[in-house]
């Protein structure tokens, strides 16, 4: 953190320097216009209206790399704002590698490739970030992954393999909206003019950051639980053990809402009523332990793997609708 003290000129007029660095960085001369706003907190944000807020090209080699360490600098690259990205000696790579390269690149939302060659692939983010909005991508997310896990309960119940497939198949989707999202929240916190386009405080990108990570890493459980299902894993379930999943699967249903209008909305009476369904949840979590007890340890590990991925769904609700009230300490 850098300390500038104000100093008066003239009658009443309040001056302070800007930060060498920062001048040079964003290459600020004199009669520059620079942007000022007020946040709701009352801090001043000063920033250059020449909007240098991306990297233009992040160059992604191929030589002596696997395919995978290859896709994770793609996402890097674009996660961190890379309007261009290009994938350059791909004849060091198999040709099935290659196409698997392309697959990825479309699963990516706003990138297109436009140059492409025997050793080399451009792409170019083309959709303009300021006329999406955080809020409607983040609801969509919502909504994916409360089907997911509902149906990925309902598809253990049933023993229902095409549900269990379809589960995993929307995971894709969710996993192509968040790596969005979070593109969208590192643009706005690096540009005010951004984030007042997408009305969020720099509080809010970070609780939104931290709201969609909880939100896709649910979609992850969902999926594992799915494919326990396609795997042959799932268990034969008894009565007892079938209405508590059932009873489970109905306040999920009804947490999942409420966790979300809660967040959105900042109620506090939201918030308590949604972590009393948690503590309800948490009990008939708690009672299947007990209702497997007499089981096999094969059938006891199995249930031990599916309740872990239902649990961790309930806490990182719970940890959303934490999100409902900052904690601020006076």
């Amino acid at each position: 953190m850098e300390y500038r003290k104000v100093q008066e000129v003239g009658k009443g007029t309040l001056l302070v320097s800007l930060p060498k660095g920062w001048v040079k960085k964003y290459e600020i001369s004199k009669g520059d216009i620079l942007g000022l706003e007020v946040d709701q907190y009352g801090n001043l944000i000063l920033f250059s209206m020449k909007k240098k807020y991306t990297e233009n090209l992040s160059i992604v080699d191929c030589r002596r790399r696997s395919l995978k360490a290859v896709l994770d600098d793609v996402t890097g690259a674009y996660l961190l704002g890379y309007n261009l990205i290009k994938v350059v000696n791909l004849s060091n790579i198999e040709d099935g590698d290659r196409k698997d390269v392309k697959v990825f690149l479309s699963k990516l939302a706003g990138l297109e490739i436009v140059e492409e060659d025997k050793d080399s692939m451009l792409v170019e983010f083309v959709t303009d970030i300021s006329l999406l909005n955080p809020n409607k991508i983040l609801n969509r997310m919502s909504l994916l992954v409360k089907t997911m896990f509902l149906d990925s309960i309902s598809s253990l119940l049933n023993h229902d393999n095409v549900l269990a497939e379809d589960v995993i198949k929307v995971d894709d989707e969710v996993d192509r909206l968040y790596f969005l999202f979070v593109r969208l929240i590192r643009s706005a916190i690096q540009s005010p003019d951004i984030m007042r386009k997408f009305n969020l405080s720099a509080i809010e990108c970070l609780d939104h950051r931290l709201y969609a990570s909880l939100i896709e890493s649910i979609g992850d459980y969902s999926s594992t639980i799915a494919s326990n299902v396609i795997n042959g894993a799932a268990v034969v379930f008894d009565n007892n053990l079938s209405n508590v999943l059932y009873e489970i699967k109905a306040s999920f249903e009804s947490m999942f809402d409420v966790a979300y209008k809660a967040y959105m909305s900042k109620n506090i009476a939201l918030k308590v009523n949604a972590l009393s369904i948690s503590d309800s949840i948490e009990e008939k979590i708690n009672l299947i332990g007990t209702l497997t007890l007499n089981r096999s340890l094969k059938e006891i590990s199995k249930i031990s793997s599916i309740i872990s991925a239902i649990n961790f769904t309930r806490k990182a609700l719970a940890d959303i609708i934490d999100l409902t009230t900052p904690s601020i300490t006076v």
